[in-house]
């Protein structure tokens, strides 16, 4: 569907004494560590492996204030960095992060969008991400046009496109009409993001309730639509009216076999489905959640990215904690029986597999992992999801 603007007015005394709405190339205030569910000598472990993967990562940023002259990078990095617990070791992460946000704004575009010129979904859905944690009402603007300019590119009826085709709520990269399952979970993570940050700025006034409700109710529709297009990325049969549906409850890439590689239940897709319905408000007991982490334990392994190798496996990392975290259980029994401290499994994975530099990355060259700033924000946020899963959702 095609995004509504809203009819709120905020109570202009708010942003007057709430701190917010730095000027440009202020430093944005990092968040303060909470109680952290693993071991303290596990918690200790990981502390001194973000502060390691934060001075890398300060220390690698461009002076136009990017990492790898990329919008979408950049985004993930600042976003690594404002996700609690928050480090600072040298004094300078709050800085840096203040020069990353101004170089993703220079990206704002007229139709609302954040990008450079390709991938115009993608890279609007990571630079919202970021611009959403620093809290700062100062992109209220930017935020509300970005969340709207995803809802817009959403495949609906205003594409010609009805509930029968198979590309029916989901959101692509952009560029092309086809979606896919990682670009939509994106796009979800970022409107929820952006509905959270507009809640945060909620303080309006009373007469302008009846719109603001209306509004949300109407809003609502696109994650309705959303959902069709998840459930069809799903093998399960019972919600999955496509041909192409299996039967053991993961999550593919496409609606439909247009990748053979990813035509099956893999697990960097399947953790973002789960991670997707719940973020859209689906009970954990409802049929697709259950079936889908009966995959996960079928398949639990940190090893690699199941049914897909060792590609993207950082990417996978990312999508893994986020979507335990959303679950809200420290443990998981797979399929063997065998109980997980899925928390603990993963900072001693990622402690193990970081670099002497404080980095990670990936050998291979697919999908962008052998990008250390890429693959470090991976590490950097799944670690961080593991040590607080209240990230502010």
């Amino acid at each position: 569907m095609k995004a509504k603007t809203f009819g709120i007015l905020f109570i202009s005394i708010f942003f007057l004494t709430s701190g917010l709405g730095l000027c440009a190339g202020q430093p944005v205030k990092i968040p303060p560590s909470r109680i952290s569910p693993v071991s303290i000598s596990l918690e200790k472990t990981a502390a001194n492996s973000l502060k390691q993967a934060t001075e890398f990562l300060v220390s690698d940023q461009a002076e136009d204030g990017s990492w790898s002259r990329d919008p979408a990078i950049t985004s993930l990095v600042v976003y690594s960095l404002l996700l609690s617990p928050g480090y600072d070791p040298d004094g300078k992460t709050e800085a840096s992060i203040a020069k990353g946000v101004d170089y993703i704004t220079q990206f704002v575009q007229p139709d609302g969008g954040i990008y450079r010129k390709e991938y115009r979904n993608y890279v609007t859905a990571v630079c919202l991400m970021a611009l959403t944690r620093t809290h700062e009402a100062k992109y209220k603007k930017i935020i509300a046009d970005a969340k709207d300019f995803l809802i817009k590119f959403q495949l609906d009826e205003d594409e010609g496109i009805d509930k029968s085709n198979p590309y029916y709520g989901g959101i692509g990269y952009g560029g092309d009409d086809r979606p896919d399952m990682s670009n939509t979970q994106l796009a979800m993570e970022a409107i929820k993001a952006a509905e959270t940050y507009e809640h945060q700025f909620s303080d309006v006034l009373l007469a302008q309730a009846p719109a603001m409700e209306f509004d949300e109710k109407e809003l609502g529709l696109h994650w309705k639509k959303a959902l069709v297009f998840v459930n069809r990325c799903q093998n399960l049969p019972s919600v999955n009216d496509m041909p192409y549906a299996g039967k053991d409850g993961g999550f593919i890439y496409e609606t439909g076999t247009y990748k053979q590689d990813r035509s099956h239940s893999y697990g960097s897709m399947t953790y973002a489905g789960v991670k997707s319905l719940l973020y859209a408000r689906v009970d954990k007991n409802d049929e697709r959640v259950q079936k889908a982490v009966e995959w996960i334990r079928n398949n639990y392994t940190l090893d690699f990215n199941p049914g897909f190798g060792t590609y993207s496996v950082f990417y996978y990392y990312m999508t893994f904690s986020k979507c335990m975290a959303a679950l809200g259980d420290d443990t998981l029994v797979d399929a063997m029986g065998q109980e997980h401290h899925w928390r603990e499994d993963l900072v001693s994975k990622l402690v193990s597999i970081q670099k002497e530099g404080g980095y990670w990355q990936n050998p291979s060259n697919r999908y962008w992992e052998n990008v250390k700033p890429l693959a470090t924000a991976y590490s950097v946020i799944a670690m961080k999801f593991a040590l607080d899963s209240n990230q502010g959702f």
